[in-house]
């Protein structure tokens, strides 16, 4: 585990001291587990390494840099693990387990948590978690030279190909709240529009020279100038879908509103949204997803110099606007 004594959960969580690593352990270990292991792979079992031998900060400044850059990155990984290991494990750690079974404690000075603070308390947990997790991938991003591990590992090469590659990028587009979550959810949409409309666009010559160049260093500029035309439609479209199958407003749990109850001392409360304000927010979305669309075509053909199989028609951008359609008609590769 990234974590020995409560002394170092206390950074991240304010709790007693009386709290025990043994009542913590399972949950944190399923945290490391479930989350943090498949997202750095192989790099997960180098930074318990790191972790555990307590080495001191190197002279040599090279190897300083590394250093600092695994300690910073330990202390990352352990704020998303304790947060997502105290939301997974909240009715657990919420009760007391012995031989006679489950119970809850309660005393004449200390009370459980009403039902709404408890699912309050659960949603921070999850939420400060996940978003740690961002946090994790942004700072090997920007230090990626300190983590040749994670650099050769399938899991960078999907980022890097990623025309969204985080929730940060996709959130500078069309505003999920900067929700990791949301994001996640987001990524089968993604693909379904890269592949159903991004990609009868570029054709594949253009499109296969584009993921090449996205895994480098430092890509092609022509590259880099043409990501913003493929990722606002890629942004729009997939948030449409995801509204029009969830009825979701970019959040994990689905399109909510603020309603004033003129009955209870709470002044607002969040309330499912109507099929009809669902509809006119996917319209909207899909629209401007459809022009950013027309302005990518308008895009290689203004600069067919750079992207030459555009201009050959090796692309199969012939397009028809399918909704309220009887006849659906999908390019094929």
């Amino acid at each position: 585990m990234l974590f020995t004594t409560i002394t170092e959960i206390q950074k991240y969580l304010s709790i007693g001291n009386d709290g025990s690593m043994d009542r913590f352990s399972p949950h944190i270990l399923n945290a490391e587990t479930k989350f943090m292991k498949p997202l750095l792979l192989g790099m997960f079992d180098e930074l318990q390494e790191f972790y555990q031998a307590k080495t001191e900060r190197p002279e040599d400044p090279d190897a300083a840099v590394v250093w600092d850059d695994m300690t910073e990155l330990v202390a990352k990984c352990q704020k998303s693990i304790i947060h997502l290991a105290f939301w997974i494990g909240f009715q657990n750690l919420n009760a007391t387990i012995s031989s006679s079974g489950f119970k809850r404690t309660e005393s004449d000075k200390l009370k459980s948590l009403f039902k709404y603070q408890e699912d309050e308390l659960k949603t921070y947990f999850r939420n400060a978690g996940f978003d740690a997790m961002d946090e994790v991938l942004s700072f090997i991003e920007e230090n990626i030279s300190s983590f040749a591990e994670f650099k050769a590992s399938a899991n960078y090469t999907l980022i890097r190909q990623s025309f969204i590659p985080d929730t940060k990028t996709f959130d500078g587009i069309v505003h999920i709240s900067a929700s990791r979550l949301t994001f996640l959810r987001l990524r089968n949409h993604m693909n379904l529009v890269e592949d159903m409309e991004i990609y009868p666009i570029l054709g594949s010559d253009i499109y296969i020279a584009i993921k090449q160049e996205m895994v480098k260093d430092t890509p092609d500029e022509k590259v880099l100038k043409i990501l913003p035309y493929i990722r606002k439609p890629i942004a729009y479209l997939s948030s449409a879908l995801l509204m029009e199958e969830s009825g979701a407003d970019l959040t994990e749990k689905g399109l909510y509103f603020d309603a004033t109850r003129a009955i209870d001392t709470n002044s607002s409360e969040h309330q499912p949204s109507t099929d009809s304000r669902i509809g006119i927010l996917v319209s909207r979305n899909r629209s401007i997803g459809n022009i950013y669309l027309d302005q990518l075509k308008s895009y290689l053909a203004a600069n067919v110099t750079d992207w030459p199989a555009y201009a050959s028609g090796s692309s199969s951008a012939i397009r028809r606007d399918n909704t309220d359609k009887r006849t659906f008609w999908n390019p094929i590769r």
